[in-house]
């Protein structure tokens, strides 16, 4: 594929491309001068592109003239990296590659390419002794590898450049490194971290089509347009997306319930869940409004008298009455007893009993889907929708059971999505999915 001729390459070269340069980018280009160097975020937010122009500028002016230069695998490095680099100095400095014997030569300055694929990479640059190294998609590589790269920098005015996409926020790399201020305010690490915002040359097209590919996706969709460090493992429901599943403004609902989370001396949330019916579509449901007493944090218990005052002025601002029902758990008979006791409430009382586990995979569907919608206001249930969690130690127990904590509000849900399928509320008022 790439004759050994000093300067060739059997691939047509066409001339590079250059688009503008964000602010952030310039930023970069101008004051990427700390031992490490690192460029993070979403995918197709110019981090390599901008990468590459700055490694040729440290390279040709460094006094040294041996250089690492590394990837998941040499095909990945090729295509991310060296053919930019070729295209950006054909016909100005003289270049030569040879990726079986993996090195870059960009003038006389040698760059050794090494893919860190797996932990044998230690091994192969074992030993070496570098002005510079430019790591791309580093987020992939071994720690051992990571390591013995950066003792390899040890010439005067070495420094690193780092490229990759997000990955867990307990990676290594966002641990040791990107997160850590000790580092940072020293000047030892500094970081960049780019949006799909942050390439000025992407067609507003091509950004909403981009959006639209990961928007089924919550951890897909933060990473990959947001460039943000999200944990992946163990989120029940992983496919939440705020901007998708989130309203300002309900359509007009066909019924509206009340639903609950009971807690005696930890948390009582009460949800207000509309449901728009669909014959053809199935039911959408939106979360109009949430209550959310924390006990702990109170400092004392509600009363049962007092979540039903809560109760009743949900239904009063709702417009509420004997047509619409509140669903309570299994758990709460002390307030169902309340409810049921009081003159002022109009509405229906029905117990739910959960079943955990297919609960969630419906509400999973509905979340997919974007059947299921939470207003704005709704805060807690917002971001218990995102650290709602599996736990991880029964998983390996072989067991799906969620995580005892941040579960109030998703717990909530269930009566207001479930409630109406279970309690024998007429059929006309259910459409299945």
């Amino acid at each position: 594929m790439h004759s050994r001729r000093a300067g060739s390459w059997q691939r047509k070269i066409e001339p590079f491309h250059w688009g503008l340069f964000s602010p952030k980018a310039l930023n970069f280009l101008d004051n990427s001068n700390a031992f490490i160097n690192i460029l993070h975020g979403s995918v197709r937010s110019s981090k390599t592109i901008t990468a590459n122009l700055r490694w040729i500028q440290f390279v040709t002016k460094s006094p040294h003239n041996k250089f690492l230069l590394t990837g998941k695998t040499r095909d990945t490095i090729e295509r991310n990296v060296v053919e930019d680099i070729i295209s950006m100095i054909h016909g100005k400095i003289h270049y030569k590659y040879n990726k079986n014997d993996g090195y870059l030569d960009i003038g006389n300055k040698r760059n050794y390419i090494v893919g860190f694929n797996d932990e044998g990479a230690t091994d192969r640059i074992r030993g070496m002794t570098v002005g510079g190294w430019y790591s791309d998609e580093t987020a992939t590589a071994p720690e051992s590898s990571i390591k013995m790269a950066m003792n390899r920098c040890s010439l005067p005015g070495a420094k690193m450049f780092w490229t990759m996409n997000p990955n867990s926020p307990y990676h290594y790399i966002a641990k040791e490194y990107i997160n850590n201020k000790e580092l940072k305010d020293k000047g030892v690490v500094k970081v960049w971290h780019f949006t799909l915002d942050d390439n000025p040359n992407l067609t507003k097209e091509y950004v909403e089509q981009l959006k639209l590919l990961y928007s089924k996706s919550a951890l897909q969709y933060k990473r990959y347009i947001l460039g943000m460090w999200v944990i992946a493992e163990g989120a029940i429901y992983d496919q939440f997306v705020e901007s998708e599943n989130t309203f300002t403004k309900a359509p007009k609902m066909d019924t509206i319930n009340i639903c609950c989370d009971y807690g005696v001396s930890t948390v009582t949330t009460f949800g207000v869940m509309g449901i728009k019916k669909s014959l053809s579509e199935g039911n959408s449901y939106y979360l109009l409004e949430e209550t959310y007493y924390d006990a702990e944090e109170m400092g004392v218990a509600q009363t049962d008298s007092q979540r039903l005052e809560d109760i009743i002025r949900l239904a009063k601002k709702h417009g509420l009455n004997e047509n619409n029902t509140l669903f309570l758990p299994h758990d709460a008979a002390s307030l169902k007893a309340e409810c049921e006791q009081s003159k002022k409430l109009k509405l229906k009382v029905r117990t739910y009993t959960p079943n955990t586990f297919e609960d969630i995979q419906t509400i999973q569907q509905l979340i997919a889907d974007r059947k299921f919608k939470i207003h704005t206001s709704c805060k807690n249930s917002i971001t218990q929708a995102q650290t709602y969690c599996w736990d991880t130690k029964a998983k390996k127990r072989g067991e799906d059971r969620p995580l005892k904590q941040d579960d109030h509000c998703p717990d909530m849900w269930r009566g207001g999505i479930l409630g109406p399928r279970t309690s024998g509320i007429p059929s006309l008022e259910i459409i299945d999915l």
